[in-house]
């Protein structure tokens, strides 16, 4: 007599840092996975979901990987995402590891600088972006992107996370996690949001943005034509949010904080313009204008993030007509904390 044993295919935990779904070793191995300890009180095994450029999954958890390589063999890199079942909504990368040649950069200076508004924060070498089809895609993004993360509505057609590289010589290497999130989980976030971020406090910053590093150089560059929503879950007894640069800004001339969009006036603190004075790039918080995000009441918690495709660099120093004539530089984009405040 033989005893059936079913169990149900939930997340697991893999033997070596990575999420997985509990199956069967024969349904692991024909669905193309790598088993990876057991589950379901051993009866199962954790079945570890890993693509290469090319690749298609319709898996709840997948890995996108490339390891270290400056001669990529595939160019363009693919990946193929479907959704695995006819009730999620929200798709969610991981950045685990991300870097890929940076855009072209600017150089804050209290000098004279160089014109060449016209291609900084561009990516002209490597890009990065996902598609929605008939929803709103991912931005084009580059450059070291470690511990970020992207969230899209998920579309009922498969989603194309694609590279694109430039010139060989640059290393590049990407281990990025995809996680579906079923119509109500509040996980996912809501509607819209790239990003969301949860808990009493956290930190959140622009692409590209060296986050591991403790000091802004002026080269840091935030990218150009960003355009998306960040959004902030109000946890329980919570009811503001209160933002502040993770890096202070001090009087050294070349010692910047982790803030800095568009035209800056002081070295001790980026210039912040609001309502119709921010036109070129800017945080908005909700539809009530750009500010210094200091703090805001309105819910849900959420800002805007737009950067146009120029930055101002005519050749002087004058902070109101060059973005890199003066510290900190309005090319740095940011890297905040946020703090949710007691009602």
């Amino acid at each position: 007599m033989f005893q059936l044993i079913k169990f149900k295919n939930e997340a697991c935990s893999g033997s070596a840092s990575r999420n997985g779904t509990c199956y069967t070793s024969d349904e692991c191995a024909s669905k193309g996975g790598t088993s990876s300890g057991t589950c379901a009180q051993g009866y199962g095994v954790c079945c570890i979901f890993t693509l290469s450029c090319g690749g298609k999954s319709s898996e709840n958890c997948t890995y996108l990987v490339q390891s270290t390589t400056s001669n990529p063999s595939f160019n363009p890199c693919t990946f193929t995402i479907c959704k695995c079942s006819s009730n999620i909504c929200r798709i969610r990368l991981d950045f685990v590891n991300f870097s890929i040649a940076g855009p072209s950069v600017g150089t804050a200076s209290s000098r004279v600088v160089a014109s060449i508004g016209g291609s900084i924060g561009d990516c002209t070498t490597d890009t990065f972006s996902v598609t929605a089809p008939k929803n709103m895609g991912s931005p084009i993004i580059c450059g070291f992107n470690t511990g970020q993360h992207m969230i899209l509505d998920a579309s009922d057609k498969c989603h194309k996370a694609a590279f694109d590289f430039g010139r060989s010589g640059i290393n590049r290497q990407f281990d990025i996690k995809v996680t579906q999130y079923a119509c109500g989980d509040e996980n996912g976030g809501p509607d819209g949001c790239l990003q969301y971020f949860t808990g009493n406090t956290g930190t959140f910053a622009s692409f590209n943005f060296p986050t591991s590093s403790s000091t802004v150089a002026s080269t840091v560059t935030h990218l150009s034509n960003q355009c998306y929503t960040i959004c902030f879950r109000q946890e329980q007894g919570k009811c503001a949010i209160c933002y502040s640069t993770v890096i202070m800004g001090t009087a050294a001339a070349i010692d910047q904080g982790s803030f800095g969009l568009s035209k800056s006036s002081l070295n001790s603190a980026a210039k912040g313009r609001q309502d119709t004075g921010c036109d070129t790039d800017y945080l908005q918080e909700h539809d009530f204008g750009c500010s210094h995000l200091v703090s805001a009441q309105q819910r849900p918690f959420r800002v805007i993030f737009k950067t146009d495709g120029d930055e101002d660099a005519i050749g002087i120093s004058s902070a109101t007509a060059n973005e890199q004539g003066q510290l900190p530089g309005g090319i740095i984009g940011f890297h905040l904390n946020f703090a949710l405040q007691d009602c």
